[in-house]
């Protein structure tokens, strides 16, 4: 990571390993999507009492280095930039249900609703709600199963992207439900994950789950007959 001089604009581009690749092979890039962020601005140092007045409330975060371009955006942008109407007066927050300041535990395998409910947003239809797994093999969930892309993944580390999985659910809203499915835990150690739930708005919310010991039990059946 490094930094830019914020006395200027710049635009800075850093070419992953299959950019340079075909740079080298004589082809054209053609950029299609890129991430905005606002990783690196710390708004702590907003300060209405400037002695200068409203015009310099900004003055320090206007002031601080800009973070250079990362080829790895999407481990490194947690929140990204988006639109909102003129009149939006507060961020869109994520509300859980059951409640995500608490552990929820599985006792048995029986599936659980877990709602999200965006408040704050009334973007309507092209609206859609995604949950992250960040390991499937303790719980999986209903809705689309998609690639785990994006600034989903600066939701977990990225050693633990082969268990992860992502799940969506489209439509307005406001609340989106999933059904979180326990697997069969055979360590009496238990297991635990955590679920994060991500809204188009960027609004998200995390809770952690643990899944009791589980094995399935069967039934021994003697046998009466006779081997001779």
């Amino acid at each position: 990571m490094g930094y830019l001089d914020g006395d200027t604009i710049t635009v800075d581009a850093v070419l992953t390993k299959k950019g340079r690749q075909m740079i080298s092979e004589g082809k054209q890039l053609n950029v299609t999507a890129f991430t905005l962020s606002d990783t690196g601005v710390d708004y702590t140092l907003w300060n209405a009492d400037h002695p200068s007045g409203s015009a310099y409330y900004g003055e320090a975060i206007e002031n601080l280095p800009m973070v250079e371009a990362s080829v790895h955006s999407q481990y490194a942008l947690r929140n990204k930039l988006i639109t909102l109407n003129k009149d939006t007066i507060s961020m869109p927050v994520l509300e859980l249900n059951p409640d995500p300041t608490t552990q929820y535990v599985f006792d048995t395998r029986t599936p659980k609703d877990f709602t999200a409910t965006v408040v704050g947003f009334s973007g309507g239809g092209t609206a859609g709600c995604q949950l992250l797994v960040q390991d499937k093999n303790i719980v999986t969930a209903n809705g689309t199963q998609v690639d785990v892309t994006g600034n989903a993944l600066s939701f977990i580390y990225e050693q633990n992207i082969p268990q992860a999985a992502l799940y969506e659910l489209a439509g307005g809203g406001p609340s989106y439900t999933f059904k979180i499915k326990p697997q069969t835990i055979r360590d009496t150690n238990n297991a635990t994950t955590n679920l994060t739930f991500i809204h188009t708005t960027g609004a998200y919310a995390t809770i952690e789950v643990k899944v009791n010991f589980n094995k399935d039990t069967r039934q021994l059946i003697q046998s009466t007959s006779t081997i001779g």
